[in-house]
This record gives structure tokens, sequence and C-alpha cells, in this order.
């Protein structure tokens, strides 16, 4: 019986992953990935599932509207754009897809880990709506390291269009979770704050640890290892392994054990 439904999950799993990449929103290497996550969620029930697909639809849409603006405005300092990569999706649906693993194995712990994978989930969806919303409604973003201004698309930074998306969408994504059948009602305070935590330490992190690079030739702080000039950048400071999808990785984490502890 488990085996008919890791087979029907990951068949389902594999169509839609394979529908996304059709609309630019995943690439090949994503694709793998999104289907092994969504193959566990879908094992998981079709709570898990159905929450996971109205995620990743509601990002693709944040991320999609006003595409070309955003990367005008950030183009030269993010590493990534586009279609979401492996890392990616492992970074933002690695911990829900933990959680569901565990309902799998051990269905006496489903509630604990509903709320865990739900609040991972509405962390990476508050950070990116956070980062969505600064970038194209062009708010004044203010380093928390530097306690000053930086360019739009700076990580650990933060903005009022930026901060405003980020409550808005934890809210709106812990009430998606009850919606969807994957947390009762009561949770959804717990739910969104514990969402807002791992985005505000994502902005954290992204701000006095995550790599920082610099262009040599543009004289400009990127996150890119070849600037979009075409010059090969350097390492500028930070530590040199924690990456943009590590620290959304740690947003997610920091997102579920808070849901946890609350």
């Amino acid at each position: 019986m488990l085996l008919v439904r890791v087979l029907t999950a990951s068949s389902a799993a594999a169509v839609i992953a394979g529908l996304a990449w059709r609309a630019g929103s995943l690439s090949s290497r994503g694709v793998v990935a999104a289907t092994v996550v969504g193959g566990i969620a879908m094992t998981a029930g079709a709570t898990w599932g159905a929450f996971l697909v109205l995620w990743f639809v509601s990002a693709s849409l944040a991320s999609r509207y006003g595409r070309r603006a955003k990367e005008a405005a950030t183009g030269d300092i993010v590493a990534k754009g586009g279609a979401r990569d492996a890392l990616q999706v492992l970074a933002n649906g690695g911990v829900f897809a933990a959680a569901a693993l565990v309902s799998v194995v051990w269905p006496a712990w489903h509630g604990a880990a509903a709320v865990a994978g739900a609040a991972a989930l509405v962390a990476a969806g508050a950070d990116t709506l956070a980062t969505e919303t600064g970038t194209l409604w062009r708010g004044r973003p203010w380093s928390l390291r530097t306690r000053g201004p930086v360019p739009t698309g700076s990580s650990g930074a933060v903005s009022l269009p930026g901060s405003l998306g980020m409550v808005a969408g934890a809210i709106l994504l812990a009430m998606a979770a009850h919606w969807t059948g994957l947390v009762p009602a009561a949770m959804i305070p717990q739910v969104a704050g514990a969402g807002v935590v791992g985005a505000v330490a994502d902005t954290v992190i992204g701000a006095f640890w995550q790599a920082r690079r610099w262009c040599p030739s543009c004289e400009r702080e990127t996150e890119q290892p070849r600037h979009r000039c075409g010059t090969p950048t350097v390492a500028w400071r930070g530590v040199s392994w924690l990456s943009n999808d590590t620290v959304n990785f740690a947003c997610t984490v920091v997102g579920a054990v808070v849901a946890l502890l609350l």
C-alpha cells in the first residue's frame, strides 16, 4: 500500500514539476528536486501536497510579477534569477519535505510535524514576498550591518514595503496552511509568527555572515561569482560557504524550530 502511495505521489509531483518547467518556473535540475520534495509531501497526504502546490504557485507568481523591472534593479547583485534550480528548491522545501517524511514514518507525530513543516514554508514564503515587494515597489533598503542605505536587492537589508510584504505573506500563507487542512485554525498565529521570525533570521544572517564578492572592474559588491559585466569576482567578506541558498535553508529551519517551541 505504501509503495502504491509513493509511486502515485511521485508521478503526480513529476507532472506538476514538468508543468512548472514548461512555464519557466523550474530549471531541469529543479524539476528533479521538486519531484522528490513534492513526492514526499503528497505521500504524507493530500493536505501536505495541496499546501506545497499553493505555496509554489504563490511564490512563482510573486517572482514573475514585474520580473523585468526587478531584474533591472537587482541584476548587478543577485546571483540567481528566473527558474529555480535544485539548490533553491531544496533550500526552501527541504525542511517541509523532512517534516512530511516524519509524518509518514511516525504518524503519531503528524500534528507537530505539520506545524513545523507549515512554518518552514511560511518562513520561506514570507522571505520571498519581502524580497519581491521590496524590489518591485522600490522601497529604500537599509542594511542591518551598516545601518545605511544599500542598493536594491542587497541581502541583509530591510525596507518598509518589504517588511509589510513579509508580514502579510506570513499571515496569508499560515491561513492557507489551515485552508488546505494541514494545520488547525488555532495554530494560524503560531505558524505565522514563526514564519516572520524565520524571515527576520534570514535577513540578520544575510546582513552579517552571508558571503559577499567584489567586482574589481565595476568596483562594487555582488553575490555573483562572475559579475554581469563578465569579470570574475573575488571573495570580499562574510563566510565563504554561506550562500544565499544556505541562508534560505536556515530561514526555514528557524521557522520550524520556533513553531515547535511556541
